[in-house]
């Protein structure tokens, strides 16, 4: 999605300073603006709609990820090292570096340097596979069991704050929305094809 560009539909798409905090945004689901003809003429074949659910998704995410991120940093951890000792912790038993990373979605790189640096503080172990000696598992350490039994329900509860004003059926539908919308990510070929070329109005182009 064209995310840098300074089409009308942009403006639609950026949440209100009301609605930083709290609440949903009025008008949120209101009729479709005069902004969607001009949307889907310079994009053919897309759907204004379709678009604003998408950035939606992109910044409530983000808003999501730095809420929880600075809950981590209040215990002096980054977002994916809490991540990081969540997932081996709820394992219930050593695991494999590389399946850390899978249950994480970060490439392997990354990965390394996060268990790195927990290593170094104190917060996982290194040990050998007795089934495979090529295999290195890691384990979380007492230490990283005392932050995460602080730092989680601190998590816990600025979450459940968040979505107090939902009710069960309410996020029991959003949680299936979301799966369908995991579901077609996932079942999305990996060439589209061309699309269609863009329109770009003219009070955007550069000469």
């Amino acid at each position: 999605m064209p995310l840098g560009s300074r089409s009308p539909w942009k403006p639609e798409l950026s949440a209100s300073p009301s609605s930083s905090r709290g609440g949903a945004r009025k008008g949120a689901t209101s009729a479709r603006p005069p902004e969607v003809a001009a949307f889907e003429k310079e994009f053919p074949g897309t759907s204004w709609l379709s678009a604003r659910v998408f950035r939606e998704l992109e910044e409530v995410g983000g808003l999501a990820e730095a809420l929880v991120a600075s809950v981590a940093r209040r215990h002096g951890l980054s977002h994916a090292a809490l991540n990081a000792l969540a997932v081996i912790e709820g394992n219930g038993a050593p695991m494999a570096t590389g399946e850390v990373g899978a249950v994480m979605h970060i490439t392997t790189g990354t990965m390394t340097s996060v268990l790195d640096t927990l290593e170094r503080n104190g917060y996982i172990e290194r040990l050998t596979d007795p089934d495979d000696r090529r295999r290195v598992l890691v384990e979380v350490t007492p230490r990283a069991q005392a932050v995460l039994d602080r730092l989680l329900p601190e998590v816990v509860q600025t979450t459940t704050a968040v979505l107090a004003g939902f009710g069960n059926k309410e996020l029991d539908d959003f949680l299936g929305t979301l799966a369908r919308i995991r579901g077609a990510i996932a079942a999305l070929p990996d060439d589209l094809g061309p699309p269609a070329p863009r329109r770009t109005p003219r009070n955007l182009k550069r000469s």
